[in-house]
């Protein structure tokens, strides 16, 4: 947590909607201590920060605190409502007011790089401290109870504060941060300069994509087949010689696999998951992994969120491999836990 000159908090900006609370503005939220949430549903370190604000808005909302989502877009598609909302409801976000930053116009008013990121507002209105990244309850909770004190909002008994974040399903499903873990990797051309096959891929064209036989590199991305490389996205394209098309890539160290995953088309896409070239135990499922009829294991793509493919108990070492079985499927970001 960053203590900041204390400056006047900039209004909203451009806001398209606002789920679970009417309209609100920083004026009308004075004499209560804010904390601005400026996350996108895309991003997995803002998402295991929720069970953290979640449990401060429960614990400290009739003190005076009010926690505020803004919730702005890293890809294209998170500029949608209806995929904004969708996310809401996954990620059990039903008791906090969220606003629909869809052109980042309040995000780039904050002065924001990256996600997430959280400012603190007094309750006159003054950006006091800021927070960047997710972090450990034990950084938030000293900070809103010295500001509700200075607020005035002395009536709370005295504090208890938490010794932990809050385990709930979000933390469960998507894993933790550690050491040494495998990074996130983005295939569109906006971010990825080249895959690991040897052969240089034109973007906004389709690729046909072949992949050597020999040893891989650890955490990178390589393709078989028929791609489309777009800014933000690899989309499979049918038709091609090659017989098992295929998105890989062997992490080093994750407890969970994770992939932000899309439909080209809005029906349902599905891809084949394998790793180390064997369809995926029960043991190794996933939340959005399941077993097909034939005891492949499947995913099943509706709409552009972070998919959970794999989870383990251990820190281990795998080639995951992904397989497109329509054509309509679309490969954004591998994220690890």
């Amino acid at each position: 947590m960053q203590l900041v000159p204390a400056t006047p908090a900039p209004e909203f900006k451009e806001i398209s909607g606002w789920a679970n609370s009417d309209p609100l503005s920083i004026k009308s939220l004075r004499s209560k201590v804010v904390i601005l949430d400026c996350w996108t549903y895309t991003c997995i370190f803002c998402l295991r920060t929720i069970p953290t604000l979640r449990r401060l808005q429960e614990k400290y909302g009739a003190h005076g605190l009010q926690v505020v989502q803004a919730h702005s877009a890293e890809y294209q598609f998170a500029t949608q409502h209806d995929n904004i909302s969708k996310a809401l409801a996954r990620y059990n976000v039903g008791g906090l007011p969220v606003a629909f930053d869809t052109k980042n116009k309040t995000w780039e008013a904050y002065g924001n790089m990256y996600w997430p990121r959280h400012i603190i507002i007094d309750h006159e209105g003054f950006i006091r401290y800021e927070h960047a990244g997710y972090g450990d309850i034990s950084e938030f909770e000293p900070i809103i109870v010295e500001l509700l004190e200075e607020a005035g909002k002395t009536r709370f008994p005295p504090v208890n504060y938490d010794d932990k974040n809050p385990d709930d399903e979000i933390s469960d499903t998507y894993g933790m941060h550690f050491a040494g873990m495998a990074p996130e990797i983005c295939v569109g051309y906006s971010r990825m300069r080249r895959f690991g096959n040897n052969q240089t891929f034109r973007p906004e064209e389709t690729n046909v994509a072949v992949m050597d036989s020999s040893s891989r590199f650890d955490n990178v991305v390589y393709l078989r087949g028929k791609w489309f490389w777009q800014r933000e996205s690899v989309q499979f394209v049918s038709g091609g010689k090659e017989k098992t098309p295929a998105i890989t890539m062997k992490y080093n160290s994750a407890k969970r696999v994770h992939a932000i995953m899309s439909t080209s088309d809005g029906r349902q896409a599905r891809a084949e998951l394998k790793l180390d070239g064997n369809s995926l135990t029960k043991e190794q499922m996933g939340k959005d992994a399941k077993l097909a009829g034939d005891g492949t294991s499947i995913v099943d793509i509706e709409w552009p969120f972070i998919h959970n493919l794999v989870r383990t108990d251990r820190q281990e070492v795998h080639e995951i491999e992904i397989i497109p079985k329509s054509d309509n499927f679309m490969f954004y970001t591998f994220v690890f836990g």
